[in-house]
């Protein structure tokens, strides 16, 4: 999930951690492929689809990703790698590793699940023995369990910002092309979380698991300005502070948004789908207004993906060109394009790639990220 030059030097070397993910897929293989042979052993089961050899390979990239991915990040941790996150409440730390985890878990069942799919349209009617079916499940489970250790080991901003982007991406690519109601778009996307099949499931899980992911990313943002206001000679407590909340509260209203579907609470899961929002165009306007040094481009990006919205709205309402469903679709778009960029300009920001020696000169590279921490500087109770 990035450069494995990465903030905070400490951690194990780059061949400790190729070698760690080589292991991981090996066990990987061995154990996805085993399974396989047992359940289909005696038979020829489909590339795709339900009873598949696919199926079973989603499920157990899923889930040893997500274990490869917490193992990897848990180890780095101890080992000093972003010791910065030491200052964070232990509760905390504990659901960022899991809402890690759990997109990482997500993202190799789904794009295990695609290339399968896309294999059975390639291969019409094609079935596979359970040796050769232990083979490519295997080989499937190795290569996402290795991506996802070397991602658990260097985490970043930009790495969360991606991981959350695809999470939600592919979850309701997914659910799109799985829905039982084929006219679910002539409504709005929160059909299909309204839905009690693996389609409604697996969309509400998806922004769930973003939501989470978006939390934790408040932690590095808020780390990433601290430093860059430091080294601008800014006191960044109160900032920061400010700034990770209102970015953490973004990504708890996603996750309500998936937990609370439109047909359990309607008032519940618009409010809260508004709230992010409207707190969107808060936290750009102070982070734009009181970061020092923040390059005028961004800015001017900044408000065109505002007025862009603004348009899609109009565009909805009164004008009537599309319905609520396209609305939503550009201007979730637009605000992960947002989001993107703003990302990397936060990294660019912190110095993330400054040498070591200025890094020090700046304040030290195990600073406090935000206002989730536990200790000193911008505390949640100050």
């Amino acid at each position: 999930m990035g450069s494995q030059t990465n903030t905070g030097a400490a951690g194990s070397s780059g061949l400790a951690l190729e070698s760690r993910a080589t292991r991981f897929a090996i066990v990987a293989f061995v154990l996805t492929g085993v399974v396989t042979i047992f359940v289909f052993h005696g038979t020829h089961a489909p590339l795709a689809g339900e009873g598949s050899v696919g199926a079973l390979a989603a499920w157990a990239a899923g889930g040893f990703a997500a274990v490869a991915f917490a193992t990897s990040f848990t180890i780095e941790t101890r080992r000093g790698h972003a010791a910065w996150r030491a200052r964070l409440p232990l509760v905390k730390r504990l659901i960022d590793v899991f809402g890690m985890s759990m997109a990482m878990g997500i993202l190799a069942y789904l794009i295990v699940t695609a290339v399968a799919q896309l294999f059975q349209q390639g291969f019409l009617g094609m079935t596979v023995d359970a040796y050769g079916g232990g083979v490519l499940s295997g080989a499937a489970a190795a290569a996402l369990v290795y991506a996802a250790s070397l991602a658990g080991a260097r985490v970043t901003s930009e790495g969360l910002a991606m991981l959350a982007t695809l999470v939600l991406f592919m979850g309701t690519m997914a659910s799109m092309l799985s829905a039982p109601d084929e006219s679910w778009w002539q409504l709005h996307f929160s059909q299909l979380g309204n839905s009690e099949s693996m389609s409604g499931y697996r969309f509400n899980l998806s922004l769930m698991v973003t939501g989470l992911v978006l939390t934790v990313l408040a932690n590095y943002l808020g780390r990433d300005f601290e430093i860059g206001m430091r080294m601008r000679g800014h006191e960044p407590a109160r900032l920061v502070r400010l700034l990770s909340w209102l970015f953490a509260c973004i990504g708890v209203l996603l996750a309500i948004v998936g937990l609370v579907p439109d047909a359990v609470n309607f008032a519940v899961h618009v409010g809260s789908a508004s709230g992010m929002v409207v707190l969107f165009v808060v936290y750009a306007t102070v982070a734009l207004r009181r970061l020092p040094g923040v390059p005028k481009d961004f800015g001017g990006f900044t408000v065109g993906i505002v007025v862009g919205i603004a348009v899609s709205i109009l565009l909805w309402i009164p004008i009537g060109y599309y319905n609520l469903t396209g609305m939503e679709f550009i201007a979730a778009g637009l605000l992960f394009a947002w989001l993107m960029v703003f990302v990397r300009m936060a990294t660019v920001y912190g110095g993330e790639r400054l040498s070591e020696s200025r890094r020090a000169a700046a304040g030290g590279a195990d600073v406090s990220s935000s206002g989730f921490e536990g200790g000193s500087g911008a505390r949640l109770d100050a």
